[in-house]
């Protein structure tokens, strides 16, 4: 009898099950001990592929595990273990059940080895997270859940497309490695994984979606959605060179929203993409370093965004809003709130004594050539640019004095205790990497406080944190302000979504006329039959008579035409 080896996101996706029947007490230690139980089956067995299963004469590889998917594996259970903490701060089954789904998807994805169940994973993925933002109790969520179930299945399009060519080649080629880019199969599902990662022109879904979701919602968007594509674009497409200037792009746009945001989930969620343009410029590098560097870039930056949004989440829940217009002085409100906002902030910056100061130690080595000298100015920008646009700005507000006396309204301890520990992982990672370079695939010792390293570092946080308070102190800096600025999807949900109405009004009349015309058109021939028939009847009657003669005129002329 074969043996059958369970894939580890295949115990979430049965844990979503139970929590639609369990009471609200029991769903987060459900999606607690589902990850943990999701961990030890990883854990627990060698490297290598488990038996493969033919499926319409293709192999079908449920589980296979090496070290590039166990580090993305460890990261996505642990931020699930962080989330289930934070869950059961409200009660929301369908909220609960649909993060779990997700988590399910994502890791199962991890762990196939071929592309038909990596596509079929994925999707899952993809369906829990609109269902994520349709169960949010914010305002327009549903509209929110809407645009992105469009971005998603848009990604499942292509990605079908894609598969369907790349199999076209033979059933060994379902096998999931790497691709080429430039066959129309491998186009095709390239363009599907630069969705997923959020690439520019596609990263308005994940801050539209993040910035409608739940305060639990937009961390688990951060934590299983945009990371799962920088995994499969280190599996597939690995030293590509194009994708070093599409992480740039990604760098670029990320960074200018996440200074320019009011809304500061909205902010986060641009700055995870200028994160994972980090990862992605490092993919296409191609090197041992650079994807060593890429995915230790993506280990860290899933618990430090996941730190940030729960956070902010936290704000949210108390306050109906976290805008940075509107947070000023809420120190004095939720004090242990505002601090682990700053201790998020230095997180996401990657300030020394953080996990991910040493990933972008790693990640600048790599990128330490004279023909990339551009894309490692970018990515050492990108540290400072995230410490004053998710640190300073949000922290200077929220610590600013307010003269009145306010009652302390904390957040709820689940989000707090929630919070804290993802701080606390990736404070424990920088204090003592060795570990995490243990768990990348490529062999790796590197000294990230060496005072060469870590001295350029501090100086330029030290040099972008004096010359923005110093802007604020002058008053040289723009006011915080409740705008809303535009990018790509004013576009599809302005112009074009006016365009697409008008287009199907006139089509609609242009459909109701032919339709009415046909009908006129009928009535009358009908008529004129009816007219035939009557005189049919009645031969000699009137001018039937005429009619009738040339009727058995055609008839005969007809019948000698077949004849002959």
């Amino acid at each position: 009898m074969p043996a059958i080896t369970l894939n580890p996101g295949f115990v979430c996706i049965l844990a979503a099950l139970l929590t639609l029947a369990a009471p609200r007490v029991a769903r987060a230690p459900i999606m607690a001990a589902s990850a943990v139980a999701a961990l030890w089956l990883m854990l627990d067995r060698d490297f290598g592929a488990a038996a493969a299963a033919a499926q319409m004469g293709v192999p079908v590889v449920l589980l296979d595990l090496d070290a590039l998917n166990r580090i993305f594996g460890i990261a996505m259970l642990i931020a699930l273990i962080v989330i289930a903490m934070a869950s059961s701060a409200r009660r929301s089954r369908a909220e609960d059940t649909a993060i779990l789904l997700m988590a399910g998807g994502a890791v199962s994805a991890l762990f196939v080895g071929d592309l038909i169940s990596f596509v079929g994973a994925a999707a899952l993925a993809g369906l829990a997270s609109a269902w994520l933002v349709f169960a949010s109790p914010l305002p327009r969520s549903a509209r929110s859940g809407v645009r992105l179930l469009i971005w998603q299945g848009l990604e499942g399009l292509l990605f079908l497309v894609g598969v369907a060519f790349h199999l076209s080649a033979g059933a060994a080629s379902s096998i999931f490695t790497q691709l080429d880019a430039t066959s129309i199969g491998g186009g095709f599902i390239f363009a599907a994984l630069l969705i997923r990662a959020g690439a520019p022109l596609a990263h308005v879904w994940l801050k539209d979606a993040v910035a409608h979701a739940s305060p639990v919602g937009a961390a688990a968007l951060s934590a299983f959605s945009t990371m799962l594509g920088v995994y499969a674009l280190a599996r597939l497409y690995p030293a590509e060179p194009v994708l070093i200037f599409i992480g740039a792009g990604m760098i670029v746009i990320g960074l200018a929203y996440a200074m320019a945001e009011d809304d500061l989930r909205r902010a986060a969620a641009s700055g995870l993409t200028a994160q994972t343009g980090v990862c992605v410029a490092l993919i296409g590098l191609g090197s041992p370093l650079a994807l060593a560097a890429a995915e230790g870039h993506a280990f860290t930056a899933i618990f430090a965004f996941t730190a940030l949004q729960l956070t902010l989440g936290a704000i949210l829940g108390r306050r109906g809003s976290v805008n940075a217009s509107d947070i000023e002085g809420v120190a004095r409100v939720m004090p242990l709130t505002a601090t682990l906002l700053l201790a998020a902030g230095l997180a996401v910056a990657g300030a020394p004594l953080f996990a991910a100061y040493t990933t972008i130690s790693i990640a600048l080595e790599a990128l330490a050539q004279w023909e990339l000298q551009w894309a490692w100015l970018l990515v050492a920008s990108v540290p400072a640019g995230l410490f004053a646009s998710l640190c300073l700005r949000p922290s200077l507000a929220a610590f600013n004095a307010v003269p009145q006396r306010v009652p302390l309204q904390e957040a709820p301890f689940p989000m707090l205790l929630g919070s804290a520990i993802a701080v606390f992982f990736c404070f424990s990672v920088g204090v003592a990497p060795r570990w995490l370079y243990g768990l990348l695939p490529t062999a790796l010792e590197f000294a990230p406080f060496a005072i060469d390293r870590m001295a350029p570092h501090l100086a330029l946080l030290g040099a972008t944190g004096v010359a923005y308070i110093t802007l604020r102190a002058f008053k040289l800096a723009s006011v915080e302000a409740p705008v809303r600025l535009r990018d790509v999807d004013a576009l599809y949900r302005g112009p074009l979504a006016g365009a697409g109405r008008w287009l199907g009004v006139v089509m609609l009349r242009v459909y109701g006329t032919a339709q009415a015309l046909l009908h006129a058109q009928a009535v009358s021939a009908g008529r004129l039959a009816m007219r035939w028939i009557r005189a049919c009847d009645q031969p000699y009657r009137g001018g039937g008579a005429l009619q009738f003669a040339a009727l058995l005129t055609v008839t005969a002329l007809a019948l000698v035409w077949r004849y002959l």
